[in-house]
């Protein structure tokens, strides 16, 4: 197995990227769907015949969709993606079941909600009884690796099943260190076999805290007390071992719930925010360059985050998980496919998806049948029509709100238990927020999330039709979803969950 390795890669970028040259996508938000070139071949089955494909998987932590530059964000946040995505097929209106790491994951890996997985906390193991796509993969002859920066991704929530390699580090492990990390495990592969790597970034979670050339760019003239940073990541070789997220004299509930900042202070945070995707973004090219040669092209890569951010939103300040709200459950969803392959192309889709239909999309587009180890836990649909201008199995999709840490300052919940989460249903561009244990009329929200996208105006009235059939949808679900059983927190997971802001000491 290879070894792990924590080097700073000083490479050029930008000679790296010109080699990848593709043209830019449109800097749109929200434009019409984009069929790719062509008609979906008929009785095509399976879709691809060629060699096996490998796959590289790319998840972002805490990755906003519209503040990717190729999505119309007024500064150069992504530069090597806008260009590397040009080709790509973009999911615009994606969405993770869960804004928190652990269970997004394991959704996004096996196709399943965090009901089936098991995985509703951020603590918790993957359940048997589900199969991880890695596990298929290495059945099916691939070299499996991952490399991951993430606190709370430790071997023992079972993430790291299939995967010959599974290197994880904690947050202090900056972008650089996790693409030289990544390209030092490459370098041990056969290249006459294909190869499944997942690559995750922590970068863009709080603290907002990196190259400060980056920061001065994105906003030159602002000179307050979080000029340069908004939380502490420590600098290499430093004794501190772990990040701050938030600043001291703010705390986390000052920061997050309680924030009384002034408007100018708070834009000057969400550009730290885009400097710190600029910063992840300009490591990515060295990674992605490294796997199209060792696999010579025959690549598909899927570019995803676990969650976005709330900057603001609904008063809920750099922070996730809390809330079924967009800002934080929309995340980016790009597949970039082979040339030779007959859904090859840019286009984009505006229909509702969810980081579960990833696995049974990437089955379709391998050629590959899901697995009999995994067909009783896909709650995912294949999204292969979108490429060819058709629409996906048309299904509502679902989300739930997490584990509270600081339960008494979120607004409107009662218990902090399964049963006491926050639920959502998405169907026909209509989202309704279920609030448990509340008045009728507090119970619930209505959005047009066409009309409406930042969900700022509520709709809900108990006579409108809209309502039962999200209404029904929505209790069909909850019914399949059963109480956690997580175990109790050890002294290193609380550890863990206090370096990341989420427990107080």
């Amino acid at each position: 197995m290879p070894s792990k390795v924590k080097l700073s890669l000083g490479i050029c970028v930008g000679i790296l990227a010109a080699g990848l040259s593709c043209r830019q996508a449109p800097p749109t938000p929200e434009p019409p769907p984009q069929p790719v070139a062509g008609s979906r071949p008929e009785n095509a089955s399976p879709l691809w015949t060629g060699p096996p494909i490998s796959v590289l998987l790319l998840t972002i932590d805490t990755l906003r969709p519209d503040y990717l530059s190729l999505n119309g964000y007024d500064r150069a946040t992504t530069p090597f993606l806008d260009g590397f995505l040009a080709d790509a097929f973009q999911f615009s209106r994606a969405v993770t079941p869960i804004a928190r790491t652990t269970p997004a994951l394991a959704s996004l890996l096996t196709g399943a909600y965090p009901h089936t997985t098991g995985v509703r906390t951020l603590t918790d193991s993957l359940s048997d009884k589900v199969t991880s796509i890695a596990e298929v993969f290495r059945e099916a002859g691939y070299q499996t690796v991952a490399v991951v920066t993430n606190n709370v991704l430790k071997p023992e929530r079972r993430l790291d099943r299939g995967f010959d390699v599974y290197d994880m580090e904690r947050d202090i492990r900056t972008a650089p260190e996790t693409t030289a990390a990544a390209i030092q495990h490459l370098s041990g592969l056969d290249d006459s076999r294909p190869i499944f790597v997942w690559v995750h970034y922590i970068d863009p979670h709080a603290p907002y805290d990196c190259d400060t050339s980056i920061i001065d760019q994105f906003d030159p003239d602002y000179q307050g007390r979080y000029q340069k940073r908004f939380g502490l990541q420590p600098p290499a070789g430093s004794p501190l071992n772990h990040i701050i997220p938030y600043p001291k004299d703010l705390g986390m509930g000052s920061a997050v719930y309680r924030n009384t900042l002034p408007e100018p202070v708070n834009a000057h945070v969400r550009r730290l925010y885009a400097a710190d995707i600029r910063s992840t973004d300009n490591q990515l090219a060295p990674l992605v360059e490294a796997v199209r040669k060792k696999t010579a092209g025959n690549l598909i890569t899927v570019l995803t985050s676990d969650h976005g951010e709330s900057l603001g939103e609904h008063d809920y300040y750099y922070y996730h998980g809390d809330y079924v709200y967009n800002a934080a459950l929309r995340v980016p969803l790009f597949v970039r496919l082979p040339e030779e392959h007959p859904a090859f192309g840019f286009g984009r889709s505006i229909e509702w998806v969810s980081l579960i239909d990833v696995v049974p999309t990437l089955f379709e587009l391998m050629g590959r049948p899901i697995p009999e180890t995994m067909r009783a836990q896909m709650e995912g649909r294949s999204l292969v029509p979108c490429f060819f201008g058709e629409p996906a199995a048309s299904v509502p999709v679902f989300a739930e709100s997490g584990r509270a840490f600081a339960f008494d300052l979120i607004h409107r919940r009662v218990k902090n238990t399964v049963a006491g989460r926050f639920r959502a249903v998405i169907f026909d561009d209509h989202k309704l927020i279920w609030t448990p244990f509340q008045s009728p009329e507090r119970e619930w929200e209505l959005y047009d999330l066409r009309r409406d996208p930042d969900e700022t105006k509520n709709l809900y009235r108990a006579q409108d039709p809209r309502v039962e059939k999200l209404r029904s949808h929505l209790h069909s679900w909850i019914r399949a979803t059963q109480e956690e059983k997580s175990a109790e927190l050890s002294e290193d997971d609380k550890e863990i969950l206090q370096a990341l802001g989420y427990m107080q000491k």
